[in-house]
């Protein structure tokens, strides 16, 4: 197909029906914005030549002038998504799509393929090398994400979506075997590509974290949830509700190496960390919550840094890697 004809389609994807209407400078703006490098004069041109072929007209005595499709123009002329709409359906369906509702994914299905066609027969250079250009990538562990069961999925949306109960089998990490629960659905958060369901379990009030995937089996009940009082999302998620809390805070201090500390400078454990260079090395001070999470990270870290203070934990750790340490002395599993 050539750019012509490519742009003139998408010219017509860009008119709205009558009594809307688009200008001239809104037509180019948008073609520019696709990648095409046109000028006012021949936009006007492929306009006229458009309404020639097609039920396109405009209001040439609308200050500013107008063009769109007729009222009764039928739907199947320029059939389809535009370029734009089809790109974010393409990113939607890459990174967003786990977050939807299960009928809503089977719902977005035909129209991601849609929009993937769309792409790779219609899309103008522009897009075309920004889609093979531009991606997201997990900085966390190189980890393959856990199974999950759909009919689980299904129902656990649905349980969260219309504020039902859920009947659940649940098999707790280090459990020999599934334990039943009375599920009260509050929240579903996704860290990294592990899905937790925030629910109260039974009669009990606190929130606990069920992950997606030890989920054995779930049936929504008749029965609407109860609903924690006061409960929020991104109030909960403040709390550091998904750090695995040890203490509340503790003031960090690391001596750590010229990587770590250029790293940190763009990526601040806490919005009150400082960082000093020292003849004895890099000091790193920061006030943060106490968490597993951290302390993964501090091990991460290998010989990059050192924990200073608080005592405590520095002593963990030099026990940990004393351990470690041991176990690697010896070249033979």
């Amino acid at each position: 197909m050539s750019d012509t004809t490519m742009r003139l389609l998408h010219m017509l994807r860009l008119l709205p029906r009558y009594p809307q209407k688009r200008t001239v400078p809104q037509i180019l703006q948008s073609l520019e914005s696709l990648g095409f490098s046109i000028d006012r004069r021949s936009v006007e041109r492929d306009l006229v030549r458009l309404s020639q072929q097609f039920p396109v007209g405009s209001d040439s005595s609308g200050r500013p002038r107008g063009w769109f499709w007729l009222a009764d123009a039928p739907d199947v002329i320029a059939p389809g998504l535009a370029v734009g709409e089809a790109l974010e359906l393409e990113l939607l369906g890459q990174h967003l799509h786990a977050l939807l509702p299960v009928a809503q994914q089977a719902a977005l299905a035909p129209r991601l393929r849609a929009a993937r066609a769309a792409l790779d027969t219609l899309a103008p250079p522009a897009i075309t090398r920004w889609r093979k250009r531009v991606t997201v990538i997990d900085d966390g562990a190189p980890l393959i994400a856990p199974d999950l069961a759909a009919d689980v999925l299904a129902q656990v949306h649905e349980g969260l979506l219309h504020g039902r109960c859920l009947e659940a089998d649940y098999l707790a990490l280090g459990a020999r075997a599934p334990r039943h629960y009375r599920v009260h659905p509050l929240a579903l958060v996704y860290s990294g590509r592990v899905g937790y369901l925030v629910a109260m379990l039974d009669d009990f009030e606190d929130a606990r974290h069920l992950a997606l995937h030890r989920i054995r089996s779930a049936r929504v009940s008749a029965d609407a949830a109860r609903d924690k009082a006061g409960f929020d999302l991104d109030t909960y998620l403040r709390s550091h509700a998904f750090d695995l809390p040890g203490e509340a805070m503790l003031r960090l201090e690391l001596r750590v190496g010229e990587w770590l500390a250029r790293f940190l400078e763009e990526r601040r454990l806490s919005h009150d960390q400082r960082i000093v260079y020292r003849e004895d090395g890099i000091r790193v001070f920061a006030q943060v919550h106490e968490s597993e999470r951290l302390v993964w990270w501090l091990r991460s870290q290998g010989r990059e840094v050192e924990v200073i203070k608080p005592l405590r934990l520095r002593r963990r750790l030099a026990q940990e890697f004393q351990a470690l340490a041991e176990a690697y002395r010896s070249e033979e599993a």
